[in-house]
């Protein structure tokens, strides 16, 4: 199995594909590489594609000590020198998109291109979901019968619910493998609530695509448009679905990405 020590870390990680151009790849809250299974296999036909496990889940360590945002870039950056990266293209989903967001604020001369899927920019000024929706997430595997209910409304649109059992089946079977342990959910959720990049992303000077499905009820979709209003010239993409509607429609997601990736490349 692939690792490479980063930091205080060992790092689980994949590489698919033989390309020039290479893309690196950030899951989202108590996620790992194996639920990039609509995208690893497309976008390893047009470039080198890095996915990885984030700090506390998957394969990779799991430290007995706070997380932060930063520190995730941090472990990003450092992947790609140990992987001989000098520049990519960067996509980063949901909480993964939160740390593709300090990741350009602070290695802005190491990317070609960034894509920011279903995430928001922390502070006050994000646009909340429900209360009970946030609730239910943030319980984890300790959701209550009713809680369960609500963590699929958060991530699923109302049509894949009821008309798509195959794309919950198979969500729900990759989400069974590596589950990631309840204190580093904690930890995660914790980096979420002290992330706050709201003040400086008119600094961001790269070509960004923002990109969220316009039925997500966990990260509402005001806040891409929210994203995309404060980096000057950024592309807003809207697309059917909830907040995995890169799942929920892999192929307009993964045509968008291929698109904006090879014309910044």
């Amino acid at each position: 199995m692939p690792k490479q020590r980063v930091g205080d870390i060992d790092i689980y990680y994949e590489v698919h594909g033989d390309s020039p151009v290479t893309l690196v790849m950030i899951r989202g809250l108590g996620s790992n590489l194996t639920a990039w299974y609509e995208q690893t296999p497309e976008f390893a036909r047009h470039f080198r594609t890095i996915v990885f496990d984030n700090r506390g889940a998957g394969r990779t360590e799991k430290p007995d000590a706070p997380y932060s945002i930063a520190q995730m870039a941090a472990d990003t950056a450092g992947l790609m020198d140990a992987l001989g990266i000098r520049r990519a293209a960067l996509l980063g989903i949901s909480m993964g998109g939160m740390i593709a967001q300090e990741f350009v604020l602070n290695y802005p001369e190491r990317l070609n291109c960034l894509i920011l899927g279903c995430t928001h920019f922390g502070g006050t000024s994000v646009v909340q979901a429900d209360p009970a929706i946030v609730s239910a997430v943030v319980a984890g595997v300790n959701a209550t019968p009713e809680q369960q209910k609500l963590q699929r409304k958060a991530v699923f649109a109302d049509d894949t619910i009821e008309h798509r059992p195959d794309i919950l089946t198979k969500h729900d079977e990759v989400r069974a493998q590596f589950p990631i342990p309840i204190a580093s959910y904690i930890r995660q959720v914790q980096a979420i609530q002290n992330f706050d990049a709201s003040a400086r992303l008119d600094s961001i000077k790269l070509p960004t695509m923002v990109i969220a499905g316009r039925d997500d009820r966990l990260v509402p979709v005001e806040n891409s448009r929210l994203i995309a209003a404060r980096i000057a010239g950024a592309k807003l993409v809207e697309l059917a679905g909830g907040h995995l509607f890169f799942v929920e429609h892999p192929t307009e997601f993964n045509r968008a990405v291929v698109d904006f990736v090879s014309s910044h490349s």
